[in-house]
């Protein structure tokens, strides 16, 4: 049995987005996978019990027959937070290490998700640097590339994972510089040593929500255009500016959500007419009629929620960067991408796995 380890230097990678995509490859390989996230910080309850998203994502998306608590044995409630530091964290490595033994036994390869940042936990022992030599883990660093970091991440963690690290995929690389990455990037880090096992674009349907989900991640009220809450959303754009400004920069953004106060009907209007993909209303107020009317006839939903429209902005922006990959569309991309952006066979061969 071969585990990997998946883990990021700095958060909003896409770590979870190539968990499933490697899971689901391996599963298509007649490979029997097992996941596991050691260390859980996105809060999400399912039946009353509280786990992490993105696990009980998982445990659907792979099919997996284990329960939530060895899928994700330690998620960072405040409660939980507040024991480890005053009593040192009683028993914490333990319970992961039992739940690794269960989430593994049968399988061909374990897929193990890092937490925010491969230094999340270690104040608790629980850090990816601290688990992965309890796993016996093979190491891949995913990185979202940044003109400011280059190589810089990649070979600090060369330094703490040791031979362990098996090599760096780039991942959401911008258009422009995909050729700097593939050119120069790449082999300057092949030739230190650090194998370069995939590198994925951006890539627009990945980096999207459906505006169904977008409003119940903000606590919204649906108004109207209830039939398209399908709509993807890329881009989050606050109407805080004049009417006359506001088309122009509408038509900039493409899937774009216009976040703007319930009393700010010039706005609003000028965001349908640009043919935006949501209306998000701030403050609790209520728009006119007429607003409604013409975005359930142009089928742009309209969302009211009680946050300020700045707040509920930075909000909206987060959950778009850390957007889930799902739904059916999504996965039939991410096959592709994987296929045509990351050197399976190599990875394969790095880590040790059997066909």
């Amino acid at each position: 049995m071969v585990c990997i380890y998946l883990t990021s230097e700095v958060g909003l990678s896409g770590l979870h987005t190539l968990c499933i995509g490697l899971g689901r490859r391996f599963r298509e390989e007649n490979l029997k996978v097992g996941y596991i996230k050691p260390v859980g910080h996105r809060y999400f309850t399912v039946e009353g019990y509280v786990t992490d998203e993105d696990a009980a994502f998982m445990r659907t998306t792979l099919e997996l027959d284990e329960e939530l608590k060895d899928l994700c044995p330690v998620v960072l409630t405040p409660q939980l937070v507040n024991s480890a530091y005053l009593e040192g964290g009683p028993g914490l490595l333990e319970r992961v290490r039992q739940a690794y033994d269960r989430v593994s036994a049968g399988k061909d390869v374990v897929i193990a998700q890092g937490a925010y940042t491969s230094l999340q936990g270690r104040f608790m022992g629980l850090s990816a640097y601290q688990l992965a030599p309890v796993f016996g883990a093979r190491v891949i660093l995913v990185e979202r590339f940044d003109d400011a970091f280059l190589g810089d991440n990649v070979l600090a963690a060369k330094d703490d994972f040791g031979d362990s690290l098996i090599g760096v995929i780039y991942n959401i690389i911008p258009p422009n510089r995909e050729s700097f990455v593939s050119d120069i990037l790449a082999p300057s880090l092949e030739k230190r040593g650090i194998p370069v096992l995939g590198k994925v674009p951006v890539d627009h349907l990945l980096s999207s929500i459906n505006v169904g989900n977008l409003a119940e991640l903000l606590d919204g009220r649906v108004l109207s255009g209830e039939t398209c809450l399908d709509n993807l959303v890329e881009d989050i754009v606050v109407g805080a500016m004049s009417q006359e400004h506001a088309l122009s920069v509408f038509r900039k953004y493409r899937n774009l959500c216009v976040v703007t106060g319930g009393d700010r009907s010039d706005i609003q209007l000028a965001a349908i007419e640009a043919k935006a993909r949501c209306l998000i209303l701030t403050g609790n107020l209520y728009p006119s009629s007429i607003v409604l009317g013409k975005a359930e006839e142009l089928c742009i939903p309209v969302i009211m929620v009680s946050t300020d429209t700045f707040t509920t902005a930075e909000r909206a922006d987060m959950i778009i960067k850390s957007a889930r990959t799902h739904e059916a569309r999504k996965l039939e991309r991410l096959r592709e991408l994987i296929d045509c952006c990351v050197d399976l066979p190599r990875i394969r061969e790095l880590a040790g796995i059997s066909p």
